[in-house]
C-alpha cells in the first residue's frame, strides 16, 4: 500500500524588533504574546520535521528476531514520496519451510493471501509487524507469545537466496512504514576476521579462565533435550535453558537492570536439532554442524543491547560481573580468540 504524503517543513516567520524603538505597554504585551506563539510554532515545526523514527525513539528494541541467526539481506529504504520506488521494510535471510517467530506477545491481525502471496501480520505493543511470504494456520484474533513459531516461509521465497520481507507500522495511525531493524534485538552473527578483532579487554575477574561451560549432561543428546528438563527464562520470555542456568541468568539480569535500567537483550538460547539443521543450510560454514552447537545443550545464550560489541560499557560489565553468576565469555569467543563473538556467553556451574 502506498505511503501517505508527508508535507515539507515550513520556515517559521521571524518577528524582528528594531533597536532603539520604545513601544507602549499595550504593544509590548502584544509582542510578548506573539513571541510566545512564535516560539511554540517553532517547537511544533521542529518536532514535525523530525523523521518518524526519531519521534518514536521510545519504541521497543528487544523484539525476538524472525529467525535465529538473523541477517538483514536488504535494508530499509523508504522513499521521500509515496510514488517513488524504495524498500518499505527489510528482507531477512530465511529458507522456504523455515519457522518464523513472533517478536513479542500480541495477537494475529491478518493471516491470508494478498495478491496471491501468503501474508501474516501481528499486532504487538501498539505496532503491526507483517511477514511475507509466510503461511500460517493461525487466524485473526489468535493470541501469540514471544518467540512462538507463528508460520513458515512459503515458496517461492521473497528473494533468490531465500528471505522473508518484514514491515512495521503503528497500529493506531495511518500506515507509515518504520524501519523494522530498529525494533529487533541486535543479533550479531557475523564472525569477525581475526585480524580485525579489537584488543583484549582488561580486568578479567580472577578465576575466569574462559573455559567453555557447554557440554553434555543428563544423558541427553545435543539439540534433543526434553522440555521437562528445561526451564523458561523469566527475564526473557520465549527462551529456555537448563534450570540452574535459567535461574542464574535471571539473577544476572536483575543485577544488570540495577546498573542499566533495562534487562539483558537475549537473541538466542537453546537451539533444538531441527533449528540447527536449518541454520546450517542457510549460513553454511558460519553455523555449527548440527548436533555440535553449544546452544544445543541449553547452556549458551547470544546477547544484544550493547553486550554484542567488544569494548562497550555493557560488554565490560558482563565480563566483570557475569562470572559471579556462573556466566562466562569463553576464551574462543573473546576478541583475541579463534572465533571472536562478543555476543556469545555460556553457563558454567560450580
Amino acid at each position: 500500500m502506498a505511503d501517505p504524503l508527508v508535507s515539507p517543513p515550513l520556515d517559521p516567520a521571524r518577528i524582528l524588533r528594531p533597536a532603539g524603538i520604545v513601544r507602549p505597554a499595550r504593544m509590548l504585551h502584544r509582542n510578548r504574546a506573539l513571541r510566545s506563539l512564535g516560539a511554540a510554532l517553532v517547537a511544533l515545526l521542529l518536532v514535525t520535521a523530525l523523521p518518524l523514527d526519531a519521534r518514536a525513539a521510545d519504541h521497543p528494541s528487544d523484539w525476538f528476531t524472525p529467525v535465529p541467526g538473523y541477517t538483514v539481506t536488504r535494508p530499509f529504504d523508504k522513499p521521500a514520496q509515496n510514488w517513488e520506488s524504495g524498500h518499505r521494510g527489510i528482507d531477512v535471510g530465511a529458507l522456504p519451510g523455515e519457522a518464523i517467530r513472533a517478536p513479542d506477545a500480541g495477537t494475529v491481525r491478518f493471516a491470508g493471501t494478498v495478491a496471491g502471496r501468503p501474508v501474516l501480520s501481528l499486532e504487538v505493543a501498539g505496532y503491526v509487524v507483517s511477514f511475507e511470504p509466510v503461511g500460517s494456520e493461525l487466524s485473526a484474533g489468535d493470541e501469540v507469545f514471544a518467540g512462538q513459531p507463528v508460520g513458515t516461509v512459503a515458496e517461492p521465497a521473497h528473494c533468490e537466496t531465500g528471505c522473508v520481507h518484514v514491515g512495521v507500522w503503528r497500529a493506531d495511525a495511518e500506515k507509515d512504514y518504520l524501519n523494522p531493524a530498529s525494533f529487533f534485538a541486535a543479533d550479531s552473527t557475523v564472525l569477525l576476521p581475526e585480524a580485525e578483532a579489537p584488543s583484549e579487554l582488561p580486568a578479567v575477574p580472577a578465576g575466569d579462565d574462559g573455559a567453555s561451560g557447554a557440554g553434555q549432561w543428563g544423558g541427553h543428546e545435543n539439540g534433543r533435550i526434553p522440555a521437562v528438563a528445561m526451564c523458561p527464562l523469566a527475564s526473557a520470555p520465549g527462551h529456555r535453558l537448563r534450570c540452574d542456568a535459567a535461574k542464574a541468568f535471571d539473577a544476572l539480569d536483575a543485577a544488570y537492570r540495577e546498573e542499566f535500567g533495562r534487562g539483558i537483550s537475549v537473541t538466542d538460547s537453546y537451539r533444538d536439532y531441527e533449528t540447527q539443521v536449518v541454520l546450517k543450510r542457510r549460513k553454511g560454514r558460519m553455523a555449527a554442524t548440527p548436533g555440535r552447537s553449544n546452544h544445543g545443550w541449553g547452556l549458551a545464550v547470544d546477547l544484544g543491547g550493547g553486550i554484542n560489541s567488544f569494548g562497550t560499557v555493557q560488554h565490560e560489565w558482563m565480563r566483570s560481573n557475569g562470572p559471579r553468576f556462573g556466566w562466562i565469555h569463553p576464551a574462543w569467543a573473546r576478541s583475541g580468540g579463534s572465533l571472536p563473538e562478543a555476543w556469545h556467553w555460556e553457563f558454567r556451574s560450580g
